[in-house]
């Protein structure tokens, strides 16, 4: 299960092997850095759960239209939909913008995501707070 969790986390922050739909979003906020409470970590934990489960299936309905793995696609970068037929098109800002939602429902600004996607990458301390709030999100449910 800790594997399984692992992977949700490393596929929204975008390094996993194989993870071509990247939910980073375009930033509009430019202020200083805000502090990360433990709310934060629970809403995005919550919020990284939710985008997973929506990031596979848009990944297997591209993966069936184009009859093979998609190139890396970037919701920050509109230009890496380009590539694909219209209706994969469709799935993918379809997906970006369903992440968006899910993200801002959870409470979290779309500057506070990137932010706490960019310190997940780098800080192994936030990393494993999220992991660990994965893990007991996924117990609970």
């Amino acid at each position: 299960m800790t594997r399984s969790l692992m992977a949700s986390l490393l596929a929204v922050i975008g390094i996993l092997h194989g993870c071509n739909i990247i939910p980073i979003f375009s930033r509009q906020d430019p202020s200083p850095t805000p502090e990360i409470t433990d709310a934060d970590v629970n809403n995005y934990a919550k919020t990284v759960l939710n985008i997973e489960s929506q990031r596979q299936i848009a990944y297997q309905k591209i993966q069936k239209i184009i009859g093979n793995s998609p190139p890396e696609i970037a919701c920050d970068r509109p230009d890496s939909f380009k590539q694909l037929p219209t209706e994969a098109q469709k799935i993918a800002v379809d997906f970006c913008n369903n992440s968006k939602d899910i993200a801002q429902e959870s409470g979290l600004t779309t500057s506070k995501f990137n932010l706490m996607t960019e310190k997940a990458q780098e800080d192994n301390i936030l990393k494993k707070q999220i992991q660990n709030a994965m893990i007991e999100l996924r117990q609970n449910n």
